[in-house]
């Protein structure tokens, strides 16, 4: 580090994780949230979209890179893009709704206009206003540099510094890998629109937590006791082992993971469609790779910082920070190509069923967010405890995992321990203390 260089926060005092204590402040402060914003999402990677959301020539979509907004569209020749929703005039925004079609984006302030390849084409009364030295081509809408992984569109504000593959890492490609392989095609397709929240609370509650589902989703385990015909034991309540594979995974990068690969059981059935499918992903894929597919689901149930959530087999959520204690929460059911219809009308039904306003868990999650918030917005002896787990960490090399999704090395607890929240507060401390 640049010896000159002193940080507006030490954030390093804010963390004493061999102890695994943190100070509330890592949520509450604003003063925090603004470098969050500076050093996280306005120098780094942050997740876009996915290119099937705009499938057409002309399509687009309006996102956000930490408090800029963007345009990810498709020109008139088919070619992905990603501009800053900004006009070169007087910075008004160019495009206003959230998706469409358009072979143009247009200033409704002074009328400049740009084609959906971003050059300027249009200024009104532009004879004698400007110099003989004024060049159109010299105004394009300006492009965020731009990354895409099996289809997952990425966007960084900075021209130049590290790649999209290292920020990923082994990791987090491969959670990428295994999300899009349950598809015999190797893809999944986002189409279907998505589900929004408003959450009141600071956006690094999110997942990765295996501790609080048997206390804060009782009421769904316990309907789903009832299922199991009187058996009163819930596997996913009382947990396993860590040599069983009941795991939560350090992904190097702040990239996490609640990693129960090893104990997924195939809940498919034997109907026509679902032994098509298998048939389809052991021709791809040969039977071991296949196998495992289709018994997880392709969940690497991975959080991938700053903003991209591949969760429950389906669950594409996405982050979009706002304040130090408000941000949304973006729900996509992740559709697979090449499936039969009744296995992504089953995804589509589960995502539902889980994360919409009567969902049986986010609704739990988002009132555990915001009381976690209102404590940390408390002074009084502000260290927060998150040891949970230390004495047991160790390396693992994910030898029951098929090599292509498999996680060298990594650092791993039991599936209710806090390595996850260890690991995404390391990153942050690291990235938020660099010049």
């Amino acid at each position: 580090m640049n010896a000159a260089y002193k940080p507006r926060v030490d954030v390093n005092s804010l963390l004493r994780l061999d102890e695994g204590l943190v100070h509330a402040d890592v949520y509450a402060s604003p003063e925090v949230f603004d470098l969050e914003m500076e050093k996280l999402f306005h120098r780094g990677w942050v997740y876009v979209g996915h290119e099937s959301e705009i499938p057409k020539r002309g399509d687009y979509i309006l996102r956000w890179i930490g408090t800029h907004s963007v345009i990810m569209n498709r020109d008139d020749a088919g070619k992905l893009h990603l501009f800053l929703n900004r006009c070169r005039h007087r910075a008004v925004t160019v495009c206003q709704n959230e998706q469409g079609n358009a072979p143009r984006f247009n200033c409704d302030y002074h009328g400049w206009s740009y084609r959906n390849s971003g050059e300027l084409v249009g200024i009104p009364l532009r004879e004698g206003a400007y110099g003989p030295d004024f060049r159109m081509e010299d105004f394009p809408l300006v492009s965020p540099r731009m990354e895409v992984y099996r289809g997952f569109v990425w966007g960084n504000l900075v021209a130049d510094g590290t790649s999209l593959m290292d920020h990923l890492g082994e990791g987090g490609k491969r959670s990428i890998d295994l999300f899009c392989d349950a598809s015999p095609e190797g893809e999944v397709v986002l189409q279907q629109g998505f589900l929004r929240g408003v959450i009141y609370a600071n956006w690094k509650f999110q997942g990765g937590d295996g501790y609080h589902p048997p206390i804060a989703h009782q009421a769904n385990f316990m309907y789903y006791r009832g299922k199991r015909q009187g058996n009163d034991r819930n596997p996913i309540a009382v947990n396993g082992t860590m040599e069983e594979g009941f795991l939560s995974r350090d992904l190097g990068n702040g990239h996490c993971a609640l990693d129960f690969r090893a104990v997924s059981k195939d809940k498919l059935g034997d109907a026509p469609w679902a032994k098509k499918y298998r048939e389809d992903m052991h021709r791809v894929y040969g039977k071991e790779r296949a196998e495992f597919l289709i018994r997880t689901g392709g969940n690497p149930h991975a959080v991938l910082m700053p903003n991209l959530h591949l969760v429950n087999t389906s669950d594409l959520r996405v982050i979009r920070p706002i304040a130090v204690n408000h941000f949304e929460l973006y729900f996509y059911c992740a559709f697979l190509k090449g499936v039969p219809d009744e296995l992504n009308e089953m995804r589509l039904r589960d995502v539902e069923a889980r994360t919409g306003p009567a969902g049986c868990i986010n609704p739990d999650d988002v009132e555990m967010f915001e009381r976690n918030q209102l404590g940390m917005q408390q002074a009084v002896n502000p260290w927060k405890y998150m040891a949970r787990g230390i004495v047991r960490e160790r390396i693992d090399d994910d030898l029951l995992t098929p090599e292509p999704y498999r996680r060298h090395k990594t650092v791993v607890g039991h599936l209710s321990d806090e390595v996850t929240q260890r690991a995404q507060l390391r990153w942050w401390a690291e990235r938020l203390s660099q010049p």
